[in-house]
C-alpha cells in the first residue's frame, strides 16, 4: 500500500514537473516574438519604411491590445482549455511576427503589432490557470519562483537572435523568430495531448483541496465593489506606475543605446542581453523581501524606491559613461521583474479560494499595459521635444520615486484588506 501511495506521488511529481517545463517553456518562447520590433526599430528606420516617432504608433498598438487582452482574456481563461488558449497565442503570435516579414507597409505594420499584442496576452492568464489548478501547494510554490526567468530567458535569446540577424536583413529577424514561436505551439500540443492523461488525475486530485478550500470561504465575482474591497485598488494603482517603468523603458533600451552612445542597431541588441540576464535576480530577490514583510504592496514599495535610485545615477551621470549607464538599466530592470512577480503572481494566489486568481492577474497585467502604452508615447514626446534622453530619465526616477512612497503610503490598507489577512 505504501508503495502504491509512493508510486503514485512519484507519479504525480513527475507529471508537474512536465506542466511546469511547459509552462515555463511557452512563456519563454512568447518572449521571441514580443521583443522583435524594438530590437529592429533602428534598422527599420535606416531602411526606409518610416521616419522617425512611426515606431511609437506601432509599439503602443501592442501595448493597447496586450493589455486589453489580457483584461479580456483573464476572464477566458476559466472558459477555454488551457491547451487550447496556449497553443492559439503562440501560434497567432508566430504567424503576426512572420507577416511583419512578408508585408513592410506602415498601416500592416501596426495591425500586425497589434494582433501580436493580442495573442501574446492569451499566455500568462493561462499558465495562473495552469498553476492554480494542475499543481498542488508545493509545486505552484516552486512554479511561482521558477517560472519568472522564463521572461530573461526569452528575451536573451530574441536578442541574441536580432544581434544576429540583423546583420543580415531585419526581415529574418521576424521570420525566424515566428517560426520559433509556431514550433513551441506545436511541441505544447503534443506533449500536453502526451500527458493528458496524468494532467487529468493530477488536475483531479487539485481540485479536491480547492474545494476544501472553498468550503471555508464563499466564490466570489471580481465586480468593482469587491475589487476595492479586497484592496486591489491599491495594487491597481501601482500596475499603471510599474508598467510606465516595465515595459515601457524595456522596449526603449536599444534604441535609447543607439542614441545616446552611437552604438550599431546590432551592438544595441545585443547589449540589450544585459538586461535580462541581470532580470534573473530581480524574482529570487522580490521574494526574499517579501518573506520578511509579507506585504506584496510594501515589497513593491522598496523595489521602486531601489529603481528610483539607480535611474538617479543615470541622470546625475549625464550619459557621460556607457557602462555606469548598461549597469544602472540592468539593476532597475532586474527592480521591474521583481515587483511583476509580486503583482501578477502572489497577489493573484491571495484569491485563489475565491475562484479569482486568472481574473485578478489578468485585470492588473491589462493596467501595467495601460501605464506602458501611456508612458512609451510620452516617452517618445519629450525625447524628441528635448532632444536628449536625460528628460526621459528624469521622468523614470521621478516615476519610481512617486510610486515608493504611494507603496509604503497604502501598504497597511492592502495588507488588511487582502483576502485570507
Amino acid at each position: 500500500m505504501t508503495d502504491l501511495k509512493n508510486s503514485k506521488e512519484y507519479s504525480g511529481r513527475r507529471t508537474g514537473n512536465a506542466v511546469f517545463a511547459l509552462c515555463f517553456m511557452i512563456y519563454a518562447v512568447s518572449y521571441f516574438g514580443r521583443n522583435t520590433f524594438a530590437a529592429c526599430i533602428t534598422d527599420m528606420e535606416k531602411s526606409g519604411l518610416f521616419e522617425g516617432g512611426f515606431d511609437s504608433y506601432v509599439s503602443t498598438a501592442f501595448l493597447v491590445f496586450y493589455g486589453a487582452g489580457q483584461f479580456i482574456n483573464g476572464r477566458l481563461a476559466g472558459r477555454i482549455p488551457p491547451e487550447i488558449s496556449a497553443a492559439a497565442g503562440l501560434f497567432g503570435s508566430g504567424v503576426s511576427n512572420i507577416l511583419m516579414a512578408v508585408f513592410p507597409y506602415r498601416a500592416v505594420f501596426i495591425l500586425l503589432w497589434a494582433a501580436n499584442g493580442f495573442f501574446c496576452s492569451m499566455l500568462w492568464p493561462t499558465v495562473i490557470r495552469i498553476f492554480t489548478e494542475w499543481l498542488d501547494d508545493r509545486e505552484r510554490g516552486l512554479a511561482t519562483a521558477n517560472i519568472s526567468p522564463s521572461i530573461p530567458v526569452g528575451s536573451v535569446i530574441c536578442y541574441l537572435i536580432s544581434s544576429a540577424m540583423l546583420k543580415l536583413r531585419w526581415q529574418y529577424v521576424f521570420i525566424l523568430s515566428g517560426s520559433l514561436l509556431c514550433a513551441g505551439a506545436l511541441v505544447w500540443s503534443v506533449s500536453v495531448r502526451l500527458l493528458r492523461g496524468n494532467i487529468r488525475r493530477k488536475a483531479e486530485e487539485v481540485q479536491k483541496s480547492l474545494t476544501a478550500d472553498a468550503e471555508t470561504g464563499s466564490k466570489k465575482k471580481l465586480s468593482p465593489a469587491y475589487f476595492f474591497a479586497a484592496g486591489l485598488g491599491v495594487m491597481a494603482v501601482l500596475s499603471v506606475m510599474s508598467g510606465g517603468l516595465k515595459e515601457a523603458v524595456i522596449g526603449w533600451i536599444p534604441t535609447y543605446l543607439t542614441d545616446c552612445f552611437d552604438y550599431e542597431p546590432s551592438f544595441s541588441a545585443l547589449v540589450s542581453t544585459l538586461m535580462p540576464i541581470a532580470g534573473i535576480a530581480g524574482p529570487y530577490i522580490a521574494i526574499m523581501i517579501n518573506k520578511r514583510l509579507d506585504n506584496e504592496a510594501l515589497t513593491v514599495a522598496v523595489l521602486m524606491g531601489i529603481s528610483a535610485a539607480v535611474n538617479g545615477v543615470i541622470l546625475v551621470s549625464g550619459n557621460r559613461t556607457a557602462w555606469v549607464a548598461i549597469a544602472m538599466l540592468a539593476l532597475s530592470t532586474a527592480c521591474m521583474w521583481g515587483i511583476n512577480t509580486m503583482l501578477m503572481t502572489f497577489t493573484c494566489y491571495h484569491f485563489r479560494s475565491a475562484g479569482l486568481s486568472a481574473a485578478v492577474t489578468g485585470t492588473l497585467n491589462a493596467l501595467v499595459y495601460v501605464g506602458s502604452s501611456s508612458f512609451t508615447y510620452i516617452y517618445r514626446v519629450v525625447n524628441e521635444s528635448a532632444g536628449s534622453w536625460l528628460p526621459v530619465v528624469a521622468i523614470w526616477t521621478a516615476l519610481g520615486t512617486v510610486c515608493c512612497l504611494f507603496g509604503i503610503g497604502h501598504s497597511k490598507a492592502w495588507k488588511k484588506r487582502r483576502p485570507g489577512s
